[in-house]
């Protein structure tokens, strides 16, 4: 629908400007008029593709504490989404925003944070309610630091277009909020332990003395690093974080628990926070099992695959 748009609006342009170029009785001022007046109509045409807008589900004063905010989105292994599931489960974090767009698929059939062929739709909640696909603002009261936690549950769009728009938006409610830093969780395969990069050095050193190192890692693809970048050009300070993981190639954002697990505490220390860790090393412990367990399988397989052909080669001999 959005090419027949684009098509509808550029042909109608061209044939428009076309005509009133070709009329000599119209003069050049009022030729000049309406192709200005006619771009500003294909402009609104498209810009329908990118509105993005907030609901704000507690409309009572938001007066926060110096606050931080934390963001984690689907991406490589998951693990940024489970660190920020695992604190609105943990934490019980109160909701106060969502943002939707028109640029949020209700599914993807690959990874979302590589812009994947998607399907436009909702998500079924609890109970068959259906919902649209959106980013969630919660709001932790951190009273012992005496400093508020933004937690944002990102949502991917499906095109670089949307992305900014939707990361715009969250970047003007942050300024809103006179948020003091921005912390977006990831992950990569290159480097050991938890690494960082930030909007200045001098952010940057802070991490250093919670053992974080300086990334070698040269891009941060998807909602969550252009979040920080993005506020990096409003003023927002901001970090990113990343968990060192391995690549699926099957599904790359098959979850990673352990990974999760060792970024959760770390974010957790950062903010002197304690979360529960005990779900997570739970589930690492099943998934390595059934790691376990399917590579057994596969080697036992293997090896009847190769009797079988040992069989064969034996019978084949019997004809010479």
């Amino acid at each position: 629908m959005r090419e027949n748009m684009r098509f509808f609006a550029q042909s109608l342009s061209f044939f428009v400007i076309s005509a009133l170029s070709a009329n000599s009785a119209v003069n050049k001022y009022k030729r000049e008029k309406h192709k200005l007046f006619f771009r500003k109509v294909l402009s609104k045409i498209m810009g329908i593709t990118k509105k993005a807008w907030i609901n704000y589900r507690d409309k009572s004063k938001i007066d926060l504490k110096e606050p931080i905010a934390i963001v984690g989105s689907s991406g490589l292994r998951s693990v940024g989404k489970i660190v920020i599931d695992e604190f609105v489960k943990k934490m019980n974090p109160r909701l106060f925003a969502e943002l939707y767009s028109y640029g949020f698929p209700s599914v993807y059939y690959g990874p979302s944070y590589l812009g994947a062929p998607s399907a436009v739709g909702v998500k079924m909640a609890k109970g068959n309610v259906v919902e649209l696909p959106r980013v969630e603002f919660y709001i932790l009261e951190n009273e012992k630091q005496n400093q508020d936690v933004i937690i944002t549950r990102g949502y991917q769009a499906y095109n670089a277009l949307n992305q900014y728009a939707v990361a715009d938006k969250v970047t003007d409610l942050f300024r809103e909020l006179h948020v003091k830093k921005v912390i977006s969780l990831g992950a990569q395969v290159v480097e050991e332990g938890i690494s960082s990069c930030a909007t200045d050095l001098e952010l940057l050193e802070e991490t250093y003395k919670y053992g974080i190192k300086k990334t070698k890692v040269d891009s941060f693809i998807g909602f969550s690093g252009l979040v920080v970048a993005i506020g990096r050009e409003k003023g927002l300070k901001g970090v990113c974080l990343f968990a060192n993981t391995a690549q699926n190639l099957i599904d790359p954002e098959y979850p990673d628990f352990n990974a999760a697990k060792e970024l959760l505490e770390k974010v957790g220390e950062i903010l002197g926070i304690r979360v529960d860790t005990s779900d997570l090393e739970e589930r690492r412990r099943v998934e390595k099992g059934l790691t376990e367990e399917k590579r057994a399988r596969e080697r036992e397989e293997s090896r009847e695959e190769e009797r079988a052909r040992e069989r064969e080669r034996e019978e084949l001999s019997g004809y010479v």
